[in-house]
């Protein structure tokens, strides 16, 4: 009778462990449509989606679960049919809640739209999508979300933040992402940030963006707990209408801009931070912020040129669009390894820090940092 009952517990405990081993929903395989297999999906699983174009407008309604494609996001498209947000995430998903591998287009009011939701949004190309604030994706509310390896480009706000609005979003982290050709109107043709605001924008490739205000970036930070990071990004505007390419406004006495290439176009500014809530300036180092005929370091951040590690010169691209820095430009071992949340590898996938030092802006010059091993 032993044995009999421990070959039935047995049995039973494999019964109970294989229904709690998670599956993969194919579509369309298993289901028609992405919704249906997020329908269908409970948490721990994957949703895999075949190559194809999918009209739909999806929500993760706080499961967590992977939504990926097989071939990636070239030949993986959801279009949203100017309907809606594409993909929605507002049922306090956390960072179990993971979209990777899509091209996400055609949304109305944002391509990812996020509201007190902390998903994973990574591997992506979010193009071509519409809103007041934050046509490509909008961050509503306290979030840790992780947008990672994206590519933002062609998103128009009618009003904020081409690619990214972020309102009181919290500790979101933007990291090695491709932000092109946006369209901000007034403010933030590639990100703005207004309201509590300590993101970590890190290592981020931001150029040729639109917008009157912040051409790349824009913030307006009334209160802050932690103070948002700009860390190793390059941000490159080619907009000579625009105040500035960075544009530092509100209370910034926590925040920190450090390690940045930031290049603007005929008289327009590279960085100007203004204090319109009686606090600041943001920490300011090791940046080099540099236009032919405009201001440098403008408002309060002025004091910071040529201090601090701060430099204003050419920083000497290996071309237009291929913002690698040259073996003779002033930033490479330029930086700080101090900075704060640095990633371990560059832009490109090469190690961040070398024999002790780091280059400003997204790219790190190996062959220079490899020849000072010598």
């Amino acid at each position: 009778m032993k044995s009999r009952f421990g070959i039935v517990f047995v049995l039973v405990a494999l019964l109970i462990c294989g229904s709690a081993v998670a599956s993969t929903i194919n579509v369309p395989a298993d289901r028609p449509t992405i919704q249906d297999g997020i329908n269908a999906a409970v948490n721990g699983d994957t949703v895999l989606v075949a190559p194809g174009t999918y009209n739909e407008n999806i929500n993760f309604n706080g499961k967590a679960i992977l939504v990926t494609s097989s071939g990636g996001p070239k030949v993986t498209i959801i279009d949203g049919g100017s309907l809606g947000a594409v993909v929605t995430f507002s049922t306090g998903e956390t960072n179990g809640s993971v979209l990777s591998g899509f091209t996400l287009q055609h949304g109305n009011n944002s391509g990812v739209y996020m509201n007190f939701a902390s998903p994973v949004v990574k591997n992506n190309i979010i193009a071509n999508n519409k809103a007041d604030w934050g046509a490509g994706m909008y961050i509503g509310g306290a979030s840790v979300a992780q947008v990672v390896r994206n590519t933002f480009i062609g998103n128009v706000a009618s009003a904020g933040g081409g690619a990214i609005g972020l309102f009181a979003a919290g500790s979101v982290r933007i990291e090695n992402n491709r932000i092109t050709k946006n369209n901000g109107a007034s403010q933030g043709g590639a990100i703005w940030m207004v309201n509590e605001a300590d993101e970590i924008i890190v290592q981020n490739l931001m150029y040729d963006d639109v917008a009157s205000s912040g051409t790349e970036f824009y913030s307006g930070v009334p209160q802050s707990t932690t103070g948002f990071r700009l860390i190793n990004n390059t941000i490159v505007s080619r907009n000579p209408s625009a105040d500035a390419a960075v544009v530092a406004n509100g209370f910034n006495t926590n925040a920190k801009i450090i390690n940045n290439v930031i290049v603007a176009p005929g008289t327009s500014g590279a960085l100007i931070c203004n204090p319109f809530y009686f606090d600041g300036p943001p920490i300011v180092k090791f940046n080099d912020a540099w236009s032919p005929k405009g201001i440098w370091y403008g408002g309060m951040c002025a004091e910071d040129g040529g201090i601090k590690g701060n430099i204003s010169a050419n920083p000497k691209f290996v071309g237009p669009t291929n913002f690698e820095l040259k073996n003779d430009s002033p930033a490479v071992n330029a930086g700080t390894t101090s900075a704060p949340d640095l990633p371990k590898r560059d832009f490109a996938g090469k190690p961040r820090i070398v024999n002790g030092k780091i280059d400003m802006g997204a790219y790190e010059n190996q062959k220079v940092s490899a020849e000072s091993l010598k």
